[in-house]
């Protein structure tokens, strides 16, 4: 997929205070403008950083109005904050739906993969959680690299069941391998790169784990700072929809490495880490991997 021309060209900047009238009520309402420095991600596996993060974003996602007839919570569902941009709203709803198209496809492939029938998941998704996040690492006031600790977004899993990711191929990018090291990640031209979630590391049993990723500061090949873009369609699952381990993913004799969830309980537990500013105790496995990492 080719992504759209909203994501592509740079357009005439807003001041940081016309950005901020785009903000949602809460910390709890995934919608709407996130200001640089205001978001820690690594809480959201229980992981406190040096400090915030330094990206930029614009979430919109899922609204209650979008599944008429099933009477959705609003606090699950919140509604849609547009900027007053000629085309935004258009594309920007273009583009969710072709990104959801290939999310759905992924986890029927995801299905016969782990030898359930090809539509196991859609009775989970049928009413999906989606949010697309629109991410921008500006360039500081200041050629200078920040502060030892800050990131460009720091290290987290997703937290549903899979990403679709479209992004810029500025370096900053890795992701963690099973041994604790970083390795840089940059998609091919045309293509997007595609992240598991935790949920569907819990539906496996870690069979398959979330990817654990983060971004540096973007630099260039002189070391300056340099603009940064992604964005981030998180296929999440029905508020509503009871997470445990699926049938095989579990050795006989053993207990699931999870407690059961729901999509609703984990994204909250989540997002009051990076949003709100809570230390997660409920990802402790991620957590391990992280602090292998840094242990190194």
């Amino acid at each position: 997929m080719t992504a759209p021309a909203v994501f592509r060209r740079p357009r005439p900047g807003r001041t940081l205070e016309e950005k901020k009238r785009l903000r949602p009520p809460s910390p709890g309402v995934n919608r709407g403008y996130t200001p640089p420095r205001t978001e820690q991600l690594s809480l959201s596996l229980g992981v406190a950083a040096a400090a915030e993060d330094l990206f930029e974003a614009f979430n919109v996602g899922s609204e209650a109005t979008s599944f008429p007839g099933l009477r959705l919570p609003e606090a699950h569902y919140p509604a849609n904050i547009w900027p007053p941009v000629p085309g935004f709203r258009r594309a920007v709803e273009e583009w969710c739906g072709r990104a959801g198209a290939l999310a759905r496809r992924l986890t029927g492939i995801f299905a016969c993969a782990l030898g359930l029938a090809e539509h196991y998941f859609v009775p989970f998704t049928d009413h999906s959680l989606d949010v697309l996040r629109m991410n921008h690492y500006p360039a500081p006031e200041a050629d200078h690299v920040p502060d030892r600790g800050r990131m460009g977004m720091g290290a987290h899993t997703d937290y549903g069941i899979v990403t679709v990711l479209w992004a810029d191929r500025v370096a900053g990018l890795q992701i963690l391998d099973d041994r604790g090291g970083w390795h840089d990640v940059a998609p091919e031209p045309g293509c997007l790169l595609v992240n598991l979630g935790d949920l569907l590391a819990r539906w496996t049993n870690d069979r398959w784990r979330s990817t654990l990723h983060r971004v540096l500061p973007p630099i260039d090949g002189e070391g300056r700072l340099v603009r940064r873009r992604s964005a981030a369609y998180f296929h999440d699952g029905n508020w509503d929809a009871e997470i445990t381990a699926l049938p095989g993913c579990v050795p006989v004799g053993t207990a699931p490495r999870y407690p059961p969830t729901t999509v609703g309980r984990h994204l909250a537990e989540k997002l009051a880490g990076s949003r709100a500013g809570q230390l997660n105790e409920n990802s402790p496995r991620e957590a391990a991997r992280l602090r292998k990492a840094d242990n190194g």
